[in-house]
């Protein structure tokens, strides 16, 4: 992937090393320089500056943390862009698959205020449509949910759909496949190369390691699952 956007602003940086924190990586320049396609000398100029405002420090090790302050900045960012995803969604209609990158653009203009009314519109305890949570992201679902990834998960065995990563090909071929966050699955086999047979219902689906390890999943219990409509 080529590196060198256009621009990356501050709140580019803070939403970044939160999500990371939230997928239980450990953020660092590399990771950064990877995760929002910018050169490690634009990402070390930038953590410089943060450090400087009181946002962000970088340990020995090269650690990046976030300040108590630039946590509160980079959580209002990442609540923003989930909004964003559901007034997209769920009030103009428009497909999951496409929702994340005009999110990208719309959280930026959100102001406060709007922030104010979108969260008592929608509530503070609702998932975005991709399955993360308003707030603590997939941490908050490892906590409440015991969410794993699809590829840990062994046949024969039921799950429900947590959380897909906004990865656009697999959401337009989930939604083919009606499958989405709430979506109970039957784990039926592994073939010799990797690919999963699931069932929901009646409908057979097959999927590579490399999707499954982008989709997160409980582990539901035989009955209770069998009880449950697909």
């Amino acid at each position: 992937m080529p590196l060198e956007r256009a621009s990356v602003s501050r709140e580019d940086y803070l939403k970044a090393i939160l999500e990371m924190e939230q997928e239980g990586m450990v953020p660092i320049g590399v990771r950064l320089s990877e995760s929002l396609r910018v050169t490690p000398p634009a990402v070390t100029a930038a953590l410089k500056r943060m450090s400087r405002d009181g946002l962000a420090m970088v340990d020995r090790r090269g650690r990046i943390r976030l300040t108590s302050k630039g946590a509160r900045e980079a959580e209002s960012l990442v609540v923003r862009h989930r909004l964003a995803e559901k007034l997209l969604t769920e009030v103009l209609g428009m497909e999951w698959s496409k929702v994340h990158e005009e999110a990208e653009k719309l959280e930026h203009a959100i102001s406060p205020e709007l922030e104010k009314h979108l969260l008592k519109f929608f509530g503070n305890g609702g998932n975005c449509p991709h399955g993360n949570p308003l707030y603590g992201g997939l941490a908050a679902l490892r906590k409440n949910f015991g969410a794993v990834r699809l590829s840990d998960v062994a046949p024969p065995a039921w799950v429900e759909v947590l959380r897909v990563v906004e990865n656009k090909g697999l959401l337009e071929f989930l939604s083919t496949l009606a499958v989405y966050p709430g979506t109970r699955l039957r784990l039926r086999s592994v073939s010799y190369d990797g690919t999963m047979v699931l069932t929901k219902g009646r409908k057979t689906i097959h999927l590579s390691e490399s999707a499954r390890s982008q989709i997160w999943v409980r582990p539901l219990s035989g009955s209770r699952a069998e009880k449950t409509p697909s």
